[in-house]
């Protein structure tokens, strides 16, 4: 199997899931497509707030030149850059092409990113969505046909560390939420510190929230390193899922990632969470911040209850679900040559 995978190496995901595929697959290739241009800040912002069609000639030069073989698949990750023009040349070079669509290209929250692709969405012959709601707004594109997936984890990253004396000071927490800003968060976070919930928030732009000086005191600003989010989520006794808003999410890579780790999981109540997740034995939701409140307060009073519903929901990503990276992509490049 000759496998072409089309990502950033930027992005920390795409990079752990063209290992994944390589584990499985080894003569799988790679290419960024944001190597063709100078720079990666400039490249993005002509995409966000201009309009992708200015790079198209120079993005669709660079991948055909980089393109040596025949393959049977191609997987397109970063789906912004390939316009119609390239992927009608690319279904030349493989039996097939399939899109891993990780966000939503259905919505303005992402402003022009991805207009440019819109119109290639028809020709791949599988687009595999992480979020329930892209099913429904994908289907007067004329998409042919999908495949609705769980966001997967890495076992190497997200399992339990060890974890030392200093380390477990430091980072000690009894609710921690790890992702970045975005307004409903900030709200939501500002409730549940009047209350009096003892949590702790880590990510970008935080500063940006109107109500920073507030939140402030329980915010560490910043990315979070690939080796300290695990062992951040390991040192907390409840760690928070809140998938995008703007987004249209009705899950998050968090939702796995925390009890993959082994801490309890408590995320906002979606129909997808409670489809994989039994409620209050492998993982508690909340609808609103009272609520959230009140479940969090009362299992930080049981500690045997929550080591149970932690423990379980960890059985249930590693064993029962088995959303490991490696899985998916053994799952992904099979759909891609079922006809059916």
């Amino acid at each position: 199997m000759k496998i072409l995978y089309v990502a950033s190496k930027n992005t920390v995901a795409g990079v752990d899931e063209y290992a994944a595929l390589r584990k499985v697959y080894s003569n799988t290739e790679f290419i960024d497509p944001y190597e063709c241009f100078f720079s990666r800040y400039i490249f993005n912002a002509i995409f966000y707030y201009i309009h992708p069609k200015i790079l198209e000639p120079l993005i669709n030069q660079y991948i055909l030149s980089k393109i040596k073989n025949f393959y049977d698949l191609i997987i397109i990750r970063n789906g912004e850059t390939i316009g119609k023009n390239l992927i009608l040349k690319l279904k030349k070079k493989t039996n097939k092409i399939i899109f891993f669509c990780h966000d939503n290209p259905f919505v303005s929250r992402d402003k022009q990113r991805f207009k440019m692709c819109l119109a290639a969405l028809k020709y791949y012959d599988l687009i595999i969505f992480l979020q329930s709601s892209r099913i429904k707004l994908s289907k007067k594109y004329g998409i042919k046909k999908t495949l609705l997936v769980l966001p997967s984890y890495t076992k190497e990253i997200y399992r339990p560390q060890k974890i030392t004396l200093n380390e477990k000071k430091k980072n000690s927490n009894d609710i921690i939420f790890i992702g970045t800003w975005m307004p409903e968060r900030g709200i939501f976070f500002k409730k549940l510190i009047n209350m009096g919930l003892n949590l702790k928030i880590y990510g970008t732009r935080w500063n940006k929230d109107k109500n920073y000086e507030f939140l402030k005191s329980k915010i560490k600003l910043g990315n979070v390193s690939r080796k300290l989010y695990p062992k951040l989520v390991q040192c907390s006794k409840i760690a928070l899922s809140i998938p995008s808003q703007g987004n249209l999410d009705d899950i998050s890579g968090r939702s796995i990632e925390i009890p993959a780790i082994g801490t309890l999981l408590c995320a906002k109540r979606t129909k997808r969470h409670e489809k994989i997740f039994a409620e209050n034995k492998e993982a508690i939701f909340f609808s609103n911040a009272k609520e959230c409140y009140r479940k969090c307060i009362d299992l930080l009073l049981d500690a045997n209850k929550l080591k149970k519903i932690a423990h379980r929901g960890h059985v249930k990503v590693t064993k029962i679900l088995k959303t490991d990276s490696e899985s998916l992509m053994k799952k992904i490049v099979t759909k891609a040559f079922d006809d059916n």
